[in-house]
């Protein structure tokens, strides 16, 4: 995801790839009323552009355009805590991580931490929170193993 999808509309999302600074710097309540206001943008947009019964319960195409964002942003805003990235690129914070799948309208969600935190322990749970998140606002998440063993979600908007 470069910067400027990032941080369209002023609200920079975090995927789980941020520094911890940055991370930290989020988290205020200013940050709580940001995510606020932007789920209720969700829910306006849903309600003017979806058509049929219950627009606000399906993905609209705007965040079909900018699934990142918008998976990142609900699973902040539910108040799962987002990795964090050292220099080196590792982990140094437990939380969700995401990032783009292997195809377009496909976004990988994993829980990961530093070596020796325990995330694989956690993976199961906190992946099946982030699920229950993601489907109540309408998308498409399937837990997947991959090498390893290791799960993570593979998230879609769905059909329109």
């Amino acid at each position: 995801m470069n910067d400027r999808d990032s941080q369209a509309d002023g609200l920079r999302v975090r995927t789980g790839a941020e520094h911890p600074d940055a991370v930290e710097a989020g988290r205020t309540g200013a940050r709580a009323a940001e995510l606020r206001v932007a789920l209720d943008g969700i829910r306006s947009i849903r309600r003017l552009t979806n058509s049929g019964p219950e627009p606000e319960a399906r993905p609209a195409e705007w965040e079909r355009r900018r699934l990142l964002r918008t998976v990142s942003l609900l699973l902040e805003a539910d108040g799962i805590a987002p990795s964090a990235v050292g220099e080196d690129g590792e982990p140094v914070r437990t939380g969700y991580r995401a990032g783009e799948g292997e195809r377009v309208g496909l976004v990988v969600v994993r829980w990961v931490g530093p070596r020796g935190s325990g995330a694989r322990y956690q993976e199961r749970e906190s992946l099946l929170r982030c699920r229950a998140v993601l489907c109540d606002w309408g998308f498409e998440a399937l837990e997947v193993r991959g090498p390893g063993g290791r799960r993570h979600l593979e998230v879609e908007a769905g059909p329109g």
